[in-house]
């Protein structure tokens, strides 16, 4: 008997080579991915309840949770007390549901981003391993992106918008891969309709996506599901736009598209950030091409495109990026899975675990993305500084911090210069005149500048009625003391007093009792 001649010669060693080299790369990048997300995981858990900003915006969010609490309206006509945002209100509401539980600081706000990234993480895994079969590619895939948290300026967790507007978007593109039935329309409608209501770019995902179902099989979901994000978004459109005499529908349809082209993102898009930060996992994501399916690819470029459409408006920062990081992420995943050809799959891997290990060398920061108790202290002795004015102190670039000494906030002015960059006269006059009034009646017990602009708008009026204190604020603390750690690194350096009013002197000299008390406490 001749078992051999009946088996049939052995298999060729080149193939089963290069399967083992697959698998044995995909699994050491899915173990490279999971240290990643530990690494965000670990200096999320280390910031999230300090009491002041990581980066400079995070105060206006701060300030629009508070006036929803308060019962106050989030769209509004543009004043010195306030300036919204310009994005729809789905992260303040849940952010302010949190804040319901938790209290009335960052802490609700950051936990609300940082489960939103864990979730893009859990999407990102499950819909690469549902594409290709292959759990490792999937952990991978989240695992790129969460390696791109130091290189997008440690966003991931702030009190910001884009973590949950992007794990909307993730689900949304989940949904609508899978969706079989009607009401797995509806669901992922309802998703992408939440994506939207929390950051505007979403639309190019909605309309991309659908586009592509319609030209296939899915055509009756694909209506279904834009039946159903359309009708979300027009009813929260007529019942914000109506509560706000029609502020809403400003601040979220029309202020962006009044702002000007930044000229050297069309490029910077690409040299900017995504080859410097991306480039070696862009090559992976290459290899997905003819693997991916129509929705995912979809879905992909419409990610592109909104980190794209972002970045292009003055303005636009790192954090447009995420949702084209998270694209990459995607693909390099999808190619590392599947029925395909074994040497792709282990090409894919070895760039994506290349990728992850280059960020870890070049961008992992923790220590410097972790704000220090010297950091508190002094935040704890502005705060007792600030209160100690007996009224009202306008900090125009940190509202948190004057919310944190029990104060009523003012108007972010972050928020204020997008109004006087646009070119609607209405909102800039409404801003206008409530600047001179406050100004001219001195509605303020001090004026704290953290930057030059932070004046802009209240310059014309403001030596008449106010005078500049000689000196620097926080002169004596160490210069990389109590700034956020990321985004513009600024701190409070100039004190403006009613002329005839309180002394610069004592001034001062109060903010040095309140620095050397807290630095011995």
């Amino acid at each position: 008997m001749s078992f051999g001649a009946e088996a049939g010669p052995p298999p060729a060693p080149g193939p089963r080579v290069w399967e083992k080299g697959a698998r044995a790369v995909s699994r050491l990048a899915a173990v490279a991915g999971l240290a990643a997300i530990a690494v965000f995981l670990s200096t999320a858990a280390r910031r999230l309840d300090h009491p002041y900003a990581l980066e400079w915006l995070e105060g206006n969010s701060l300030v629009e949770v508070w006036r929803l609490r308060a019962g106050l309206p989030l769209y509004s006509a543009p004043t010195v007390d306030y300036v919204p945002d310009g994005y729809p209100p789905l992260y303040f509401v849940i952010s302010a549901g949190t804040a319901a539980l938790l209290g009335a600081s960052y802490l609700p706000l950051r936990l609300v981003s940082s489960l939103a990234a864990v979730a893009c993480f859990v999407v990102l895994a499950r819909l690469v391993q549902r594409e290709t079969g292959d759990l490792a590619a999937g952990i991978a895939a989240a695992g790129l992106y969460a390696a791109t948290y130091f290189a997008a300026g440690a966003w991931f967790d702030l009190a910001r918008v884009d973590s949950l507007f992007l794990a909307f978007s993730l689900a949304g593109l989940y949904g609508a891969r899978w969706m079989r039935r009607a009401r797995g329309a509806v669901a992922s409608g309802a998703l992408l309709a939440a994506a939207f209501l929390t950051k505007q770019t979403a639309l190019a995902e909605v309309v991309v996506v659908t586009a592509v179902l319609l030209c296939g099989a899915s055509r009756r979901l694909a209506v279904i599901m834009a039946g159903t994000f359309a009708g979300a978004v027009a009813l929260v459109t007529l019942v914000w736009g109506a509560a706000s005499r029609g502020w809403y529908v400003f601040y979220i349809f029309e202020l962006l598209g009044q702002h000007p082209w930044e000229r050297g993102a069309w490029a910077g898009f690409w040299t900017w950030y995504l080859f410097p930060v991306m480039g070696v996992a862009l090559g992976a994501a290459l290899l997905a091409v003819g693997r991916v399916t129509p929705v995912v690819g979809a879905g992909c470029l419409a990610l592109m495109a909104e980190g794209y459409a972002g970045l292009l408006h003055t303005g636009g920062a790192v954090n447009t990026m995420l949702p084209a990081f998270a694209a990459v992420a995607l693909l390099a995943g999808v190619a590392m899975g599947g029925p395909r050809s074994a040497w792709r799959r282990a090409a894919a891997g070895a760039l994506v675990l290349l990728q992850i290990a280059f960020l870890a060398a070049t961008t992992f920061a923790p220590a410097r993305m972790v704000p220090t108790a010297a950091d508190r202290r002094v935040g704890d002795a502005l705060v007792a500084w600030v209160r100690g004015f007996g009224g009202r102190v306008a900090i125009f670039s940190d509202p948190g911090l004057g919310m944190a000494a029990g104060l009523p906030p003012v108007a972010h002015r972050g928020a204020g210069y997008d109004i006087l960059r646009g070119t609607s006269v209405a909102a800039k006059a409404s801003l206008g005149r409530s600047i001179a009034r406050a100004i001219e009646e001195r509605w303020f017990a001090a004026i704290v500048v953290e930057q030059s602009q932070d004046l802009k708008g209240l310059a014309a009026g403001l030596a008449r009625t106010y005078r500049r204190c000689p000196g620097t604020l926080l002169a004596g603390v160490p210069r990389q003391v109590f700034r956020p750690v990321t985004g513009p690194s600024v701190r409070p350096a100039e004190l403006w007093l009613p002329v005839g009013g309180a002394s610069c002197a004592a001034a001062f000299h109060r903010l040095a009792v309140e620095l050397t008390r807290n630095a011995g406490a």
